[in-house]
């Protein structure tokens, strides 16, 4: 008889316990008391209510229950954002009556707490959805084969519809004093078409294809974690993406109340605002400067600000954060006096009059200017290069115009959803 494994420490990010993993599942060391819950196919919660048949993301599952089937979202245990996020998904759900622009939020159906091996976990259960805005787009057959230097993006008619959906979703939560927090593609999901009449045997997991074993290092068996885990299985085929196209902003888990920010916010590096790479007070402007980077996206098929960090140092989080702010500096506009002021490590870059600095081994390239400073091609020049051939040059100065208007560097001067509505392009 072999004795027992060892309860895993509280953060398990430096010590591994489990044979590495090449497909793209979870991280497996977050399976430990106060982290994740371990599910398998099969298992049930509430009392035998929902049954597992399906994996749809990271702690996100298809259940079936009667009389349909349904989304289950597990938090971790020690979750600090899940009590917020039930809140805040409590609150939504009673005015959202009120609101048509409601129907582009995810609406809570159900919630209860369960507990396992690792903790108490807080469960949400929503309706199911067919996917993100950042994986669909690699299903759609215009983008397959998929071929070198051809980006992946939609056609417009549906980037301009997943835009107007998203800005209608951001609308409802703002002018009910939530702001989502981290508003990216993929919490930008789509509706389905009803599957209540699919028999469950179709919609359950690939299990043959998806299934990876999990292995400790130590051969023993792992009380805190389950025996496999499964590559995700978004519901993507059934999807509505003809003129019934329905897209809804999903995943409160960073939200938070107007005037009470989180202490850490989460928005991706690509798509945050300057107050939150200056570490300023931010609010629900950051949602709108989140929107504006992804309607560059969206139309284009890539990101706007290309912010890469190469290590995990300070150092590395410095070098990228400052080159991100170069690039609005040369992509959007220069940087305001304001800006500069906040930004520690300005007079690095740029003198008193905003000029570049000469660095060392600043030769001049085709790529840099004199000073050794990359130089970034304008938001025009960038769009003509990477739009989509069904847009003008008449409707790209349209749209490049309406992007700027978003990014303005003081969050008090950006316009609200509710503004953005009304512009001409949303509604032609």
């Amino acid at each position: 008889m072999t004795s027992p494994p060892a309860t895993p420490p509280p953060d398990s990010q430096g010590e591994q316990r489990f044979e590495q993993i090449y497909e793209l599942c979870e991280w497996p060391e977050d399976y430990r008391p106060g982290g994740f819950h371990p599910i398998n196919l099969g298992d049930t919660f509430r009392d035998g209510k929902y049954k597992v048949i399906r994996k749809l993301g990271e702690g996100s599952f298809s259940t079936a229950c009667r009389p349909k089937y349904v989304a289950l979202k597990v938090t971790e245990a020690e979750s600090s954002t899940a009590c917020t996020e039930l809140t805040i998904l409590d609150h939504l759900s009673k005015v959202a009556h009120k609101d048509p622009n409601s129907r582009h939020t995810m609406q809570l159906l159900d919630s209860f707490r369960h507990k396992g091996p690792n903790g108490i976990h807080q469960c949400l259960v929503f309706e199911p959805m067919g996917g993100s805005a950042a994986s669909l787009v690699e299903e759609l057959p215009e983008n397959n084969p998929k071929m070198y230097g051809i980006p992946q993006r939609y056609p417009k008619r549906m980037a301009k519809i997943i835009l107007l959906h998203a800005l209608r979703g951001l609308s409802f939560l703002h002018q009910n004093s939530i702001v989502h927090g981290d508003f990216q593609p993929g919490n930008l999901l789509f509706s389905i078409n009803s599957i209540d009449e699919v028999e469950q045997q179709h919609l359950e997991q690939d299990e043959a294809h998806t299934a990876v074993p999990l292995l400790r290092l130590d051969g023993k068996t792992d009380r805190w974690a389950p025996t496999k885990l499964y590559v995700r299985q978004s519901l993507h085929h059934h999807a509505q993406l003809g003129l019934d196209l329905c897209v809804k902003i999903s995943d409160f888990g960073a939200a938070f109340r107007t005037g009470s920010p989180p202490p850490k916010p989460v928005t991706p590096r690509a798509l945050r605002a300057p107050e939150l790479i200056l570490k300023q007070d931010f609010d629900s402007g950051i949602d709108i400067w989140s929107f504006g980077c992804l309607m560059y996206e969206f139309l284009t098929g890539e990101v706007l600000f290309a912010v890469m960090m190469i290590g995990r140092t300070q150092q590395d989080r410095d070098d990228a954060d400052d080159d991100h702010l170069i690039q609005m500096h040369n992509i959007i506009r220069p940087l305001s006096s304001l800006i500069m002021g906040a930004w520690p490590r300005a007079s690095t870059w740029f003198d008193s009059e905003g000029k570049p600095v000469q660095q060392d081994g600043g030769d001049e390239t085709e790529e840099e200017n004199g000073s050794g400073i990359y130089v970034y091609d304008t938001l025009e020049q960038r769009f003509a290069k990477r739009k989509h051939p069904d847009i003008d040059d008449e409707e790209a100065a349209v749209i490049c115009q309406l992007i700027r208007e978003i990014l303005v560097y003081d969050p008090a001067e950006r316009p609200s959803a509710a503004e953005l509505l009304k512009h001409p392009w949303f509604s032609e």
